[in-house]
């Protein structure tokens, strides 16, 4: 917020010319996921509602660039949602006493190379001055990661860099490969083997890290090793303790009841804010057919979008906060914004 007013505040300074104040006013955003697109639905929202009121003779020069590599964006939603997300994005705005407004535009297939104070550049050799801009692309492993990756080059890991790519590739059991049982990660920084490659969100590094907490407390043997010296899927150390009625129900599915069940990712939904009251929901209902191990499995996706996914989106925001109080917070938040407008000010 102070950043995005600073560009505002500094725009209005007197003897500035047209290029220098439409600089200020070029906000880049690279990335096109789910956390750009929300950033810059929330900034257009800024424009349109409380603009006029601090910033009107600024709007003219306002511009809004979402940058992507990819040729689309929202990358995990159906081509529908995407076009949707485009349309609210790439609006038309009206407001009395300025004229026609579209500020946001999308530039997809476009690789950045470099970012300076003041210039993003690009691999096909053009380059944007900016005021601000939001990196919410994708990062690089961090050292802990390609260090351990190296440490464990002479393992099985080589080989299952074809698939993680510079990620740690784990076994269903979020083991790491080539760490005899004793190494385990999840997140970002891991890889199941044959499995789709999954998103790089919280809704993953969640369900994982709880299933590692059950799978350390109900006390399996997780570096068990065969008589070739291969790691065997965990077993558990006591066969007469008690069983939750979800590892009742994995047990029978695999005619095992000493082992300890595989993690499975259960897609919980992905959610996007487009702006002026309007998001996306896209819940998966249905497993689909073909193999789920195949880049090309296609589930059966419920699609919520307008006002209908703006409700369903906020209600989950609230769901998902840690406490009442946090609850009461953000509602009154909500309704502050609403009733009196964002509040500027500069902390």
């Amino acid at each position: 917020k102070n950043a995005i007013v600073s560009c505002f505040e500094s725009a209005g300074l007197p003897d500035l010319t047209e290029a220098e104040i439409q600089k200020e006013l070029t906000f880049v955003i690279v990335g096109a996921g789910p956390t750009g697109i929300e950033f810059a639905a929330e900034l257009l929202d800024f424009i349109e509602e409380n603009g006029p009121r601090y910033y009107k003779q600024l709007l003219p020069y306002v511009r809004i660039k979402i940058v992507e590599a990819a040729p689309s964006i929202l990358r995990p939603f159906e081509d529908g949602m995407k076009d949707e997300a485009i349309r609210r994005l790439t609006r038309t705005m009206e407001i009395e006493g300025v004229a026609t407004l579209r500020p946001c535009e999308i530039l997809l297939n476009k690789q950045v190379s470099e970012v300076t104070a003041n210039y993003i550049y690009f691999k096909d050799g053009d380059k944007i001055q900016y005021g601000m801009s939001l990196w919410a692309a994708g990062i690089g492993p961090l050292p802990i990661t390609t260090n351990m990756v190296e440490a464990l080059e002479e393992t099985e890991q080589k080989g299952a860099q074809e698939f993680a790519r510079g990620r740690l590739g784990v076994d269903p059991w979020l083991r790491v490969i080539g760490g005899k049982g004793e190494v385990f990660a999840f997140g970002d920084c891991s890889c199941v083997s044959n499995t789709p490659m999954l998103p790089a969100t919280a809704q993953v590094a969640s369900q994982q890290g709880e299933f590692l907490g059950k799978l350390f407390s109900n006390d399996y043997r997780v570096d068990a090793g065969g008589g070739d010296g291969q790691l065997v899927p965990p077993v558990v150390a006591d066969p007469n303790q008690s069983k939750s009625f979800s590892e009742q129900i994995a047990s029978f599915a695999m005619g095992e009841s000493e082992i300890a069940a595989p993690f499975q990712y259960l897609d919980l939904g992905i959610l996007a804010y487009t702006g002026s009251g309007s998001a996306l929901a896209q819940v998966q209902v249905a497993p689909g057919k073909g193999d789920p191990t195949s880049e090309t499995w296609n589930p059966v996706r419920l699609q919520i979008k307008g006002k209908l996914g703006f409700g369903l989106w906020r209600s989950i925001y609230l769901w998902k906060q840690t406490s009442p109080k946090n609850v009461v917070l953000v509602t009154l938040d909500w309704i502050k914004v609403k009733l009196f407008g964002r509040d500027i000010s500069i902390l």
